[in-house]
């Protein structure tokens, strides 16, 4: 897999048949509203982000697939939020097209078990790469994730998080991350599933 940065709002990467085997993508086929699709290109953006920087992470992205003749394709990779609005339409309006986003939530638990239930409950659907665990002075843990979308979810593997505790605003990140104890800072679903 090339992985190529035109600039700082577009990546092209030029797949082989074996890497679109590896991340079990069929070009003239693909179905971008699937789990799996969004989990190939995630992990091919995590990827990007390891060679060249590109943090997809932080952006609503659309990505645009085409087949090459030889069973790999071209993928090619547009932060939404650095592009003109006339030209987003114009990308957005493309046939073989996926829309993609990610957004931080925040979780509070009342106990270490409550957190590590809902730990449990996360392993294997979501990118759980990107989630650290904090210990705040009110004597509760939160767990900050990374939910990864596309553009017709409406809910997330971390939806049922509200099963084991709840939800808190984005705004109290930088107070929870000032005046509380990082445990865990990144990979803390793997870690507190364990528990």
């Amino acid at each position: 897999m090339d992985i190529l940065l035109v600039s700082e709002s577009k990546l092209k990467v030029m797949m082989t048949k074996e890497d679109m085997d590896y991340y079990e993508l069929q070009g003239e086929c693909a179905d971008y509203d699937t789990t799996e699709t969004r989990k190939a290109f995630w992990s091919i953006l995590d990827e990007a982000k390891k060679r060249t920087g590109f943090d997809a992470a932080r952006d609503k992205v659309l990505v645009q697939l085409y087949p090459s003749k030889d069973g790999g394709c071209e993928l090619f990779v547009t932060k939404l939020g650095l592009v003109p609005a006339l030209a987003e339409k114009t990308l957005a309006r493309s046939g073989r097209v996926a829309m993609l986003s990610a957004r931080r939530t925040i979780y509070r638990f009342d106990t270490l078990s409550d957190l590590s239930a809902a730990c449990v409950s996360l392993c294997g659907d979501v990118h759980t790469e990107d989630s650290d665990v904090y210990y705040a002075d009110d004597g509760r843990y939160y767990l900050f994730l990374e939910e990864r979308m596309g553009k017709n979810d409406t809910l997330t593997p971390a939806t049922r998080l509200g099963e084991y505790g709840e939800s808190v605003p984005s705004h109290q990140i930088d107070y929870i991350q000032e005046h509380g104890i990082c445990i865990k800072h990144g990979g803390a679903v793997a870690l507190f599933a364990k528990l």
